[in-house]
């Protein structure tokens, strides 16, 4: 059953407003403006409420401790603290890097969300001329959905935030239920998340990759040998965010039994801020400029000024600021993306500020040590995803890279070919290892397969919503982490 021609109108009406990133930000700003004008978290700033769009580029970029004294002040009974509108709802952060965030919502953030689930949705149509989606479900997994009320305010994982606006969006069509959404217990939800999608038209899912691959393990446990293609006929969609969905792609078409639609999103806590919505550019992330406004440095420029997104050039990246509806002005994600076209404002999220280790001006980023592991994975039997590096604690000049090994054991060196793969994609790298002159070649812990079960089991119990963090800069730090306690021998047996 096809809805043409009205999706294709309606999505080039998103597209128009997409496309002319100077007027919608411009726009966006004076509406933050007026909201803001005169309150707590305004004065703060040294916003006034007049700022043309080059003033707002000046104003300081901030992180979370800045307004942690603004969320204890709404929590003392003052819900304007961040403008005008009041504070309905604080989504709570994973902790991944530190100690949860409580961020902010009205509800107009909550309705920007809402809208980017609408324009999803959309282009989901405009894909599929047969497809229609009241006749299947979407299934999310996620955190619990539960929500506490924290000195009379909601507080929960945004997961729990944007399931409400979800059920009220598409109602009995998203899965799981309410019931079933809010179990605490990780392994419990997944259990019953699978038994009560086992019988129904899911056709799409939505989530981290590890989870949706967590999920399809329990369901091809609860299928005693049925084909989960023949348990979901209908399931052909899938929609990820947190993280990287190479190593998982082949892994879900092969349990699934078919080729799958993959669609990445940009999601945090504190909004909905870029979604793949061509189908032409795989990977491409389309900025929501009329939902949050952005700002960007050059990483390359560390002080230099901030540029708007009509400023923003082809192949450079740049670290990402954000404005959100909710309260926050020039947050520091912390995330790093990579301009693919200025003109359509796409762009790929490529890691973080902190994803970065520098023991001698090598700079080995995220990317870089992913494109290493997948050089190594293709001589070696390890896990694609399940990987940590930090800077040996018993010496200075040298990596330790932490993975995990797939299967029965092999002859394969990896110490050789992370040291041969890094230097050929790293000229730093390359120089500073030439004849041992500065860095030594890398430490290598294989753990047996299933080595990280009880990182990933720790997240789950306390974070909600894990997500596996692979680069560490302080060893400490990496054997604090609940879960990655036993390192600590590990390292040290090694070094003997």
């Amino acid at each position: 059953m096809s809805l043409e021609p009205f999706t294709t109108l309606l999505a080039s009406r998103h597209r128009k407003a997409l496309g002319n990133p100077e007027k919608a930000q411009r726009r966006l700003l004076q509406r933050m403006l007026a909201s803001a004008r005169g309150s707590p978290a305004a004065n703060a700033l040294g916003i006034r409420g007049d700022e043309s769009f080059e003033e707002f580029l000046e104003i300081p970029a901030r992180d979370y401790s800045f307004y942690n004294p603004l969320v204890e002040r709404t929590f003392g009974g003052d819900p304007f603290t961040f403008g005008r509108e009041p504070v309905v709802a604080f989504g709570e952060t994973s902790g991944s890097l530190g100690s949860p965030k409580l961020i902010p919502h009205t509800a107009s953030s909550l309705g920007a969300i809402k809208r980017f689930a609408e324009r999803l949705l959309l282009f989901q149509l405009c894909e599929g001329s047969h497809y229609f989606p009241q006749f299947t479900k979407w299934l999310a997994v996620g955190a619990s959905t539960q929500v506490r009320l924290e000195r009379g305010i909601p507080v929960g994982f945004i997961s729990g935030l944007m399931y409400g606006i979800a059920q009220k969006k598409r109602g009995k069509s998203v899965l799981p239920t309410p019931r079933v959404a809010a179990i605490a217990d990780w392994e419990e939800r997944i259990r019953q998340s699978v038994a009560e999608a086992w019988t129904e038209r899911v056709g799409t899912m939505l989530g981290v990759p590890a989870y949706l691959c967590r999920f399809l393990d329990e369901a091809t446990a609860q299928a005693h040998g049925k084909p989960l293609c023949d348990v979901w006929p209908m399931l052909g969609r899938i929609y990820y965010s947190g993280t990287s969905i190479d190593p998982y792609r082949a892994s879900l078409e092969s349990v699934l039994g078919r080729s799958l639609v993959i669609r990445g999103m940009y999601t945090a806590t504190e909004g909905s801020f870029a979604a793949e919505l061509d189908p032409l550019s795989p990977g491409e992330l389309q900025l929501m400029v009329d939902l949050n406004l952005f700002a960007f440095r050059d990483i390359n420029d560390p002080i230099g000024s901030l540029v708007a997104t009509w400023q923003l050039t082809r192949g450079r990246r740049y670290e990402i600021f954000v404005t959100t509806l909710g309260g926050l002005w020039q947050y520091r994600m912390g995330d790093i993306i990579e301009v693919t076209d200025a003109g359509a404002l796409r762009v790929r999220v490529i890691g973080r500020a902190e994803d970065e280790i520098n023991l001698a001006t090598e700079k080995l980023s995220l990317k870089q040590a992913r494109a290493v592991i997948e050089r190594v994975a293709d001589g070696a039997a390890i896990h694609r995803d399940h990987f940590i590096i930090v800077p040996d604690p018993t010496h200075p000049r040298r990596h330790v890279w932490i993975i995990e090994a797939l299967g029965r054991e092999d002859n394969s060196r990896p110490e050789t070919l992370i040291d041969t793969g890094l230097a050929a994609i790293n000229p730093s790298y390359q120089a500073l290892r030439r004849g041992d002159a500065v860095l030594e070649a890398p430490r290598v812990l294989m753990l047996d397969e299933g080595g990280f079960d009880d990182y990933i089991r720790a997240g789950f119990r306390q974070k909600g919503q894990f997500k596996f963090r692979h680069i560490f800069k302080d060893a400490r730090e990496m054997i604090r982490t609940p879960g990655l306690e036993r390192l600590t021998s590990l390292l040290d047996e090694d070094s003997q």
